[in-house]
């Protein structure tokens, strides 16, 4: 059992990277044969990989830490009763790319210490790459140091934008197009991946130089934002206010240069 009075997140790092990097070894055998595709909604879907996922990743972390209380996309809330460290889960996030056999997805694990991420794994199993960061520690992508772009002008910005089709359908493909409208008008190019951990790694790595979500879950974010201030980027609110890591949140990642300039091209 692992104690955190004396706040170890070396430890807590070493234990989700391992987790991570087994459910993410399980997920990439069950991907060319996940058989029939659930569907949790009529637009949202959960494959026996998820599950799998997340079983490896709970039951680890539960073995490890087991006052932590969880979060998880699947199964909601799960037990402990220190309130001070939440572990938050997404096991397979861009399970509709993953069930297509796309290889644009992730598996993101995050420990929140009074609601502010600490430690960041997220880990692309089907790229080969295994993102960590510790708070005020820098961000890293397979044990080397990532920073964000440089970039300093909207016009040069590869921007990403997530999906179409996603909670309030009516509500967020209106925003979205209006996004994609303006983004189109002023940036260089505009993407839309499909994963909050493919998009918030590639700005992290630099790759991407905005991402905005307008319907997000605290598994979406909470280690990309995390990883992506370490790596010397900006999170927040799609207002610029700070992130509440709550059920709905609309949110702006970016290199930071370019996060108030985006602000209001949103606008």
């Amino acid at each position: 059992m692992k104690n955190f009075s004396a706040l170890r997140f070396d430890i807590a790092l070493d234990v989700a990277r391992d987790l991570a990097r087994e459910a993410g070894l399980r997920c990439l055998e069950l991907q060319s044969s996940l058989g029939k595709v659930k569907y949790k909604t009529p637009r949202d879907v959960v494959t026996i990989a998820d599950l799998e996922s997340e079983r490896i990743i709970v039951e680890g972390l539960k073995k490890a830490f087991p006052t932590h209380r969880i979060l998880t996309e699947e199964a909601g809330r799960l037990g402990g009763d220190e309130s001070r460290y939440v572990w938050i889960i997404d096991p397979v996030d861009g399970t509709v790319n993953f069930s297509r056999g796309m290889p644009l997805w992730g598996i993101s694990i995050a420990l929140m210490e009074e609601g502010k991420p600490v430690v960041a794994v997220l880990f692309l199993p089907a790229l080969g790459e295994m993102y960590t960061a510790v708070k005020g520690e820098g961000s890293f992508m397979n044990g080397n140091p990532i920073h964000v772009s440089a970039t300093d002008a909207l016009e040069k910005a590869i921007v990403s934008n997530g999906d179409f089709n996603v909670g309030d359908w009516s509500k967020i493909n209106t925003q979205n197009l209006h996004n994609f409208g303006r983004e189109a008008e002023f940036c260089t190019r505009v993407k839309c991946l499909g994963s909050a951990v493919i998009e918030g790694t590639f700005v992290a790595a630099g790759r991407l130089d905005i991402f905005v979500m307008t319907m997000s879950y605290p598994w979406d974010i909470a280690g990309i934002a995390l990883l992506i201030m370490e790596a010397g980027g900006k999170a927040s609110e799609l207002s610029g206010s700070e992130l509440k890591f709550v059920d709905g949140e609309q949110v702006l990642f970016s290199n930071g240069i370019l996060h108030s300039l985006a602000i209001d091209m949103l606008k």
